[in-house]
């Protein structure tokens, strides 16, 4: 019918809620949305203020599409300039620092909170003489193994994702999701237990800040490195 595509903007939401506890603490709605087609029922998880207003032109300049943006209430530092947070959402991911020779794992970050826990990760690390790289994935359905041919022609291309995500490479994946959920979208980045490693809401909740909720849910910047250390 050529309508608009429509966000749905969910804010108030698993990691920032510190009075309705596990109402408001399920991230329930995004995984069941990623389970949907991700050529019409898009997923985002915006970093900053640049790739929230890059999503909504994406999800405005589309036809046929509700889209799902899991958006924090709190402000949050600046990663992007609007030419980098346009292509990032272009792509769906934004390597947040050049790979090198000496990277050891990538840590894969799914959520604005999870990115800034991974890049504590990531300089922890590299103070331990471990270099690690940082991935943000902003809209995990573009690298899910496609379901159907306009899936196929929705997700990126094989040879696009093995450069940005090297097969040999130890991971860490950290969500704003549950683990399990999003290692099922991620499937092509998971090379098994023993080297990909996923971290994410494990129904911990309560009446904590977003620290709390990360530790309960053990998904802080150490546990991170903990289990970077048990994937190398």
């Amino acid at each position: 019918p050529g309508w608009r595509g429509v966000p749905v903007v969910v804010t108030s939401h698993t990691w920032e809620n510190g009075k309705n506890e596990q109402s408001h603490q399920d991230p329930t709605l995004c995984e069941a949305m990623l389970g949907e087609m991700s050529d019409t029922a898009r997923v985002f998880f915006p970093v900053d203020a640049a790739t929230a207003v890059a999503s909504l032109h994406a999800v405005y300049a589309s036809e046929g599409v509700i889209a799902t943006l899991v958006v924090p209430k709190q402000e949050m530092p600046q990663l992007f300039n609007e030419a980098d947070a346009h292509a990032a959402i272009q792509a769906g991911y934004a390597v947040l620092q050049p790979a090198s020779p000496d990277v050891r794992i990538q840590l894969v970050a799914v959520g604005a909170y999870q990115v800034l826990e991974a890049r504590r990760a990531a300089r922890v690390l590299a103070k331990g003489g471990c270099p690690a790289q940082v991935v943000a994935v902003l809209e995990p359905g573009r690298l899910r193994m496609p379901r159907d041919r306009i899936e196929s022609d929705f997700v990126i291309a094989e040879s696009q994702l093995a450069e940005a995500f090297p097969a040999n490479m130890a991971r860490v994946i950290v969500s704003h999701c549950r683990p399990e959920p999003m290692l099922g979208v991620l499937r092509r980045l998971d090379s098994g237990a023993a080297r990909t490693r996923a971290l994410g809401y494990i129904n911990r909740g309560g009446t904590f800040d977003v620290e709390g909720m990360l530790f309960a849910n053990q998904c802080t910047w150490a546990h991170i490195v903990q289990q970077a250390a048990q994937a190398l």
